[in-house]
């Protein structure tokens, strides 16, 4: 089968899935993530990732990323910015202690314990921004908090791997000066971040009407790029995508900008990228080590919502938006797959243990947009 046929059967198949969860109102993206397990290996195993459909999907997930930070509220941002550091702190550092204690358990190294901490620190902001989005709550209190600590915690998480790779002796023989170089050019881009912010709010627009035209295609090549230098850097693509939505959201063609790169969005890529990670579901994740599973996943889901809930309540959040706030970082999704592939490849974690740690990502990733729509409904 060609991969145009693919890409009908999966795009034709995600939208009955989304017709279906639409009538008994259960978040769109599911009915997309079903639709990719339905087809993948856990059940009719007739179609399988491939290296075009995970380019295709990180497309997808980098326009939402670009859109949220398009949509973010500036002010709403920075007005929570002690509550986001807290919230990712806290979501990242009980984590770690739980999964390394389990690594300990199941009698693996010290490094490799830590590394597996890592993984579950991560959280995908992906999956509840598409949420959000659909229950127009991206602007509230615990919206705007969740984007902040989610970005937050990915760049700490990925800033802590870094380390751990580095100190485990993976790579050049002179460690140290390639860590500090990587802090180095991390912050070199964040400040690349605040030149091209201030840099957009002094062009005068107003007398440039002749871009109304190209800016969606400006708009574009202007994601990829920051994206693409966020992965030279080693920050998240999606971490570049945020910041590039909101560096163009100080723009005056910022309404017209979001609802064309919406559409285009949601036209294909998007569906897509939540399709590929149903695709990656394998079950044989799950039966190999039933046990294992349950005690990662329960741990995975307590340390990330205790983590984040608790940094919330410090800052008087009322507990619906702490709980909001607690299950929205629960997800780990592409960014837990990514550390975790990281992870396999430099042999810090174990093949037999491998998929499944990919099967408790995958399954904090399908239950964070039902957790998140319960608890929204029923503030």
């Amino acid at each position: 089968m060609n991969q145009l046929m693919i890409l009908a059967i999966l795009l034709f198949t995600a939208l009955f899935f989304r017709q279906v969860f639409l009538k008994i109102k259960l978040p769109t993206v599911l009915g997309y993530m079903i639709a990719g397990i339905f087809l993948g290996p856990s059940i009719l195993n007739i179609i399988h990732g491939s290296h075009l459909f995970s380019s295709m999907a990180e497309l997808g997930v980098i326009v939402l990323m670009f859109i949220a930070g398009l949509e973010c509220d500036l002010q709403l941002l920075k007005k929570y910015f002690k509550p986001s550091i807290t919230i990712a702190f806290l979501g990242i550092i009980l984590p770690v202690i739980g999964m390394y204690w389990i690594g300990q358990i199941m009698a693996l190294s010290k490094i490799e314990s830590l590394f597996v901490g890592i993984i579950f620190a991560a959280t995908s902001v992906s999956i509840s921004v598409a949420v959000l989005k659909e229950l127009n709550k991206l602007k509230t209190q615990a919206g705007t908090t969740i984007l902040g600590a989610a970005v937050a915690d990915d760049i700490l998480s990925i800033l802590l791997l870094s380390i751990v790779i580095s100190f485990a002796g993976i790579g050049d023989s002179d460690h140290q000066v390639n860590l500090y170089y990587l802090i180095a050019s991390q912050i070199g881009f964040f400040l690349l971040i605040c030149l091209l912010s201030f840099i957009i709010k002094k062009i005068p627009l107003d007398g440039l009407e002749k871009l109304k035209s190209i800016f969606p295609i400006l708009s574009l090549a202007f994601l990829l790029l920051l994206s693409g230098i966020a992965e030279i850097v080693q920050v998240s693509a999606i971490t570049g995508a945020f910041f590039a939505g909101i560096i163009i959201s100080q723009t005056k063609y910022k309404d017209n900008l979001t609802n064309q790169i919406d559409q285009f969005g949601q036209l294909f890529f998007i569906p897509l990228f939540f399709i590929n990670v149903g695709l990656s579901v394998k079950l044989d994740g799950i039966f190999d080590n039933s046990g294992l599973f349950i005690l990662i996943l329960i741990i995975a889901v307590l340390t990330k919502f205790i983590g984040a809930y608790s940094g919330a309540r410090l800052f008087k959040f009322s507990r619906n938006n702490a709980s909001q706030i607690g299950i929205g970082m629960i997800s780990r999704g592409e960014v837990g797959l990514i550390i975790a592939e990281i992870g396999l490849k430099n042999q810090l974690i174990s093949t037999e243990y491998y998929s499944t740690i990919i099967a408790v990502i995958i399954i904090t990733t399908i239950i964070t947009p039902i957790l998140l729509r319960m608890v929204i409904k029923a503030k």
